[in-house]
C-alpha cells in the first residue's frame, strides 16, 4: 500500500490578528451593509486568532487589476511551493531526482503553464517526471490530490509522488461586493502553500499507509459552494446550507466508506480533518460522536492559520505526522470538503 513519507507548508510574511482584519472589513463596508456590527461578529466567532496573507492589509484596500493579481499568484505563489515542496523534500530525506510525478493543487488563480512545470525546474526534478495540474476542488483539493498520487504509487509501486498545494484566497477579494457571503469569506479564508511527499509500496521510506480512498459527488449541489466568475473577477459562492448538509451526509458517507473495508467508525484513531470552519468543525465532533482532542490538530489549524482551502487538510497532516499521538497504532481518517458539493476521504493505518 502507497505510503504518506513527509508534509510540509510555506506562509506568505505577513500576519494578521483576526481583530485588525476585523476592523479593516468595518471600514470597507461601512454605510453599505445593513446590520454590520451584527454581521461582524462572524469575526469573533470563527475561532480564528491570526491568518497569513499575500499582500500587507493595506494593500487591499485599493483597486487591483486581475493582471496584477494574477502576478503575484504566480510569482510570489510559486516561491512558496517552491519552500513547501523543498522543506518536504528534505524532510523525507528524498532527492529531487527521486521524484516520479509531480501533483499541482489549487483553486485561486492561473498560469499557463501551470505551475507545475516551473517546480519542476526550480527543484531540479527529472525532465521526465509526469504532471497533473488539478484545479478548482477547492477545499477538497488537498485530499483529492493525496488520492490522486495514491493511485499513481499504487499502480507504480516503487514510485514517489510530490503534492503542492498553493491557494491565494485573499487575491480574489471583491471589495464592491457588499454581500454576506463576501463578508464571510474576509473572516475565514488565508493564503499559502504546502507539500506532501507519497510513495509507493516498494520505496525505502516508512509511514502510515493508505489502504483506501472514496470521492463522493453529491447530487445537484453546485451552488453549496465555488465561484461565481463575474467579468474577470472571481465571487465566493458559499452556502448557508453548507453545515446542514455536511451534518446529513458526513455519517452515513462515513460508515459506508470505512465498512467497505471491514472497518467501523470506533476503530478510527486518528482524525486528519479540514478545518473548513467553527460550523463545520462542531458538525465533525457531533456526528462522529467524537468526545475527546481528535480535532485538537483541525481546531489548531483554523485557529493559527484560518481556511487556507486546499492547503489546510496539508496543515493538518503535517502537524499530525510530527505528534506523537500519530505513533499510535490504528486507522486514521482524512478528510474534506469542497465545491461540487463533493467530499474526500482516505483510510489510513499506522503499524
Amino acid at each position: 500500500m502507497p505510503k504518506i513519507i513527509a508534509a510540509s507548508h510555506a506562509l506568505p510574511p505577513y500576519i494578521a490578528p483576526q481583530s485588525v482584519v476585523r476592523d479593516l472589513v468595518r471600514g470597507i463596508f461601512a454605510n453599505q451593509v445593513e446590520d454590520l456590527e451584527k454581521l461582524l461578529s462572524i469575526f469573533d466567532n470563527a475561532r480564528i486568532d491570526t491568518r497569513q496573507f499575500m499582500m500587507p492589509l493595506h494593500w487591499y484596500l485599493a483597486p487591483h487589476s486581475p493582471a496584477e493579481r494574477t502576478r503575484i499568484y504566480q510569482e510570489q505563489g510559486l516561491e512558496l511551493m517552491v519552500q513547501a515542496a523543498g522543506r518536504c523534500l528534505e524532510k523525507a530525506g528524498c532527492k529531487p531526482e527521486e521524484i516520479n510525478q509531480i501533483i499541482v493543487v489549487s483553486s485561486t488563480g492561473h498560469a499557463t503553464p501551470t505551475l507545475d512545470a516551473h517546480l519542476i525546474n526550480r527543484l531540479g526534478l527529472q525532465p521526465n517526471t509526469t504532471r497533473l495540474p488539478l484545479w478548482g476542488l477547492g477545499c477538497a483539493g488537498g485530499a483529492a490530490g493525496l488520492a490522486r498520487a495514491v493511485d499513481h504509487c499504487r499502480a507504480y509501486p516503487e514510485h514517489r509522488v510530490l503534492l503542492v498545494a498553493l491557494e491565494c484566497c485573499s487575491l480574489t477579494f471583491m471589495a464592491a461586493d457588499v454581500s454576506k457571503t463576501n463578508l464571510v469569506g474576509t473572516a475565514l479564508f488565508a493564503d499559502g502553500a504546502a507539500a506532501a511527499l507519497i510513495a509507493g509500496d516498494s520505496t525505502r521510506e516508512a509511514g502510515p499507509r493508505v489502504l483506501a480512498t472514496r470521492s463522493q459527488l453529491f447530487p445537484d449541489s453546485y451552488q453549496i459552494m465555488g465561484w461565481n466568475f463575474i467579468g474577470q473577477e472571481m465571487q465566493l459562492v458559499l452556502s448557508p446550507r453548507l453545515p446542514l448538509l455536511i451534518r446529513q451526509e458526513l455519517r452515513p458517507l462515513v460508515d459506508d466508506f470505512l465498512a467497505a473495508h471491514g472497518v467501523h467508525l470506533g476503530e478510527v484513531r486518528h482524525y486528519i480533518t479540514h478545518p473548513g470552519g467553527a460550523r463545520i468543525i462542531d458538525v465533525y465532533r457531533d456526528v462522529l460522536e467524537l468526545h475527546g482532542d481528535e480535532l485538537t490538530l483541525t481546531e489548531a489549524a483554523l485557529r493559527d492559520h484560518g481556511n487556507v482551502s486546499s492547503v489546510s487538510v496539508l496543515l493538518v497532516l503535517e502537524a499530525w505526522l510530527a505528534s506523537t499521538p500519530h505513533q499510535t497504532p490504528g486507522y486514521g481518517l482524512l478528510s474534506a470538503f469542497g465545491p461540487g458539493f463533493s467530499a474526500e476521504l482516505l483510510l489510513l493505518q499506522v503499524e
